[in-house]
């Protein structure tokens, strides 16, 4: 839990963010996707594309996605994950993320455990990141959840430095640009740490793919 002072300096900081995106807004430049997710592999090492979910004109819109895809893979031993990536040209006041704290609740899904995790990829050799995993439940059913923003280079698990990084690069690179990466496997006959295990063997695999799609620092 934040303490009295670090939310004081958070809602500073976000007060600032506002204030500065809402004067640096007409200046942003749109920055395309490298290549359409459309194109995105339909095999991730061992785990192979077995279906799509399409997302609603409507919804689409209301999000303000440039890009996305939602692909269900399935390991070599028949394990399934979801992979949900959304891109925006540029995030503002009409268009931007929706944090999965917000969303999955609202369909149903209890968040049972949330945290930072870390894990190491390959980004130009062997890099520590940080991302967020979330398991969550829904009557019988129980997820285990991958998320992050990867935007301008940066792989972000925090909200708040999402917008701090928001504000410097709209300033500094008149860029807000930016993707958001949801990774999901069920938990099955209650191994959860199984669930993990192959969510860390999936996402250390396709991160260097998505650094071919979006755009860089």
């Amino acid at each position: 839990m934040l303490s009295n002072t670090r939310i004081v300096i958070v809602s500073i900081l976000l007060t600032v963010a506002a204030v500065v995106s809402y004067c640096c807004v007409g200046n942003i430049v749109d920055v395309p996707i490298k290549k359409s997710l459309s194109t995105f592999p339909t095999q991730i090492g061992a785990w192979k594309w077995v279906d799509r979910t399409h997302m609603s004109d409507e919804v689409r819109k209301m999000l303000g996605v440039d890009d996305y895809i939602q692909y269900d893979y399935v390991s070599a031993d028949g394990i399934p994950v979801n992979l949900y990536v959304s891109y925006f040209s540029y995030v503002g006041s009409r268009k931007g993320y929706h944090s999965p704290k917000n969303c999955m609740p609202g369909g149903g899904w209890n968040i049972i455990h949330s945290e930072p995790f870390k894990l190491t990829v390959s980004r130009s050799g062997p890099v520590a990141v940080e991302i967020n995993k979330m398991v969550t439940q829904k009557g019988a059913e129980k997820e285990v959840v991958f998320y992050w923003y990867q935007c301008r280079g940066r792989i972000i698990h925090s909200e708040y430095m999402g917008k701090i990084y928001l504000v410097l690069d709209s300033m500094f690179k008149r860029r807000s640009d930016g993707a958001f990466i949801r990774i999901i496997a069920p938990v099955q006959d209650g191994q959860e740490t199984k669930a993990v295990e192959y969510l860390q063997d999936f996402t250390r695999q396709v991160i260097p793919v998505l650094e071919e799609y979006l755009p860089g620092a």
